[in-house]
């Protein structure tokens, strides 16, 4: 089994979002703001979130995410909840 870091989760992170998104990973970092620097609305937020719930086979809190504004608060997250 793969070893999980948090340089694992951040760049599943930006493939997720990217693939929603329709955009380049390579484009994309951490500290970018989800609603004002990459135009997440809430259908493409739950997409993401669900792509990463299959992904880390983890159940997110959906509550804890709506209060999410960076990508680096999801990595802050998913690391918690995979124990990174």
């Amino acid at each position: 089994m793969e070893t999980i870091t948090r340089n694992t989760i951040e760049q599943t992170c930006l493939e997720a979002i990217a693939k929603e998104m329709g955009l380049k990973s390579s484009d994309l970092n951490a500290e970018m703001n989800l609603r004002d620097d990459l135009d997440i609305v809430s259908l493409d937020a739950m997409n993401i979130i669900m792509a990463l719930e299959d992904e880390f086979k983890i159940e997110v809190d959906i509550e804890t995410i709506l209060e999410i504004h960076k990508v680096s608060d999801i990595v802050d997250y998913l690391s918690k909840r995979i124990n990174v």
